[in-house]
């Protein structure tokens, strides 16, 4: 069985947030600048179309048009993983294809959801699309958001298409992740939860995927880099840097507190859309303060 060369996926890879007009029309030119404003300050890839980018709140056509947008402003740059799940094996294989054609260097697709499905079912699920798109796959294993949790013995299966070649791991089952980078040793895996990158790698992961890096991307650049030279008492130090940002961001919604944060760098992403709400007086005035204590003079 010959597996796809996984050398080039390993690092810090921001999942990427969608920006948005007043209107909640994704405005692409905002998108294009936080692809440079990402590049300036030390990522090694861009995941799209993730949870992130709110891609259940997104069509089809404009998932496809994200794409082609970031792939247009990289040109290369980077790595690019195109996410294409979807509870309807149909719509993720029309994505995968898609993303081919665009030319993604790989695909991802959380698990199908709502419905409980089998692990056949789910199984049958990744089969369809790496049979149909004959693309790089990462496994999305989200179980907090799907209602499922991967295994080690289910990823083996799934592993008899040599398509495969990782697996983003947002769970903090540690004990799952380290099983699965033991019996996978060729296989990337990224961590998922940004509040616990380090502990991440600290069980195998080969690099990590996380949301926070749209505007804490300097901070994990240089945990993993500390890390990746051995010198764990400065990554520990950045991840608890890190960590009291995140504290605050959890505390206001996630996705909107990135894009406030984001507007006080300059990017408008506008709110998210609904049904979830734009953040609040007293989540901007917190967000500010995070903002003006730690980001402030920390990008490029």
């Amino acid at each position: 069985m010959n597996h796809i060369s996984t050398n080039r996926f390993s690092g810090i890879v921001a999942a990427l947030v969608t920006p948005f007009d007043s209107d909640g029309n994704i405005e692409y030119s905002v998108l294009k600048d936080h692809i440079r404003f990402l590049k300036r300050n030390g990522v090694d890839g861009f995941y799209v179309n993730g949870s992130t980018a709110e891609a259940f709140l997104l069509t089809q056509d404009e998932r496809k048009q994200i794409l082609e947008t970031v792939l247009e402003e990289n040109n290369g740059e980077k790595f690019v993983i195109s996410h294409v799940g979807h509870i309807s094996t149909a719509f993720a294989t029309e994505l995968a294809l898609h993303s081919r054609t665009a030319g993604a260097d790989a695909i991802s697709a959380i698990s199908p959801f709502y419905y409980k499905f089998t692990p056949e079912e789910i199984k049958q699920y990744y089969f369809d699309i790496m049979d149909a798109s004959d693309m790089p796959m990462f496994i999305y294993n989200f179980p907090n958001f799907s209602g499922f949790s991967l295994t080690a013995s289910l990823l083996s299966e799934i592993r008899r298409n040599p398509n495969v070649v990782g697996v983003k791991f947002t769970s903090n089952d540690f004990f799952q992740m380290e099983r699965m980078r033991s019996s996978n040793p060729d296989l990337v895996i990224y961590n998922g939860y940004d509040e616990m990158c380090l502990s991440g790698l600290a069980a195998g992961a080969d690099g990590a995927v996380g949301s926070t890096y749209n505007c804490l991307a300097p901070l994990f650049k240089q945990l993993y880099t500390h890390f990746q030279a051995g010198e764990l008492s400065h990554a520990q130090t950045l991840q608890k840097q890190a960590n009291d940002i995140i504290e605050v961001i959890c505390k206001h919604g996630v996705f909107s507190s990135i894009k406030t944060l984001l507007q006080y760098a300059g990017l408008d992403f506008g709110s998210c859309r609904k049904p979830f709400l734009p953040s609040s007086e007293t989540a901007k005035k917190e967000l500010k303060q995070i903002y003006d204590i730690h980001l402030k003079n920390l990008y490029k």
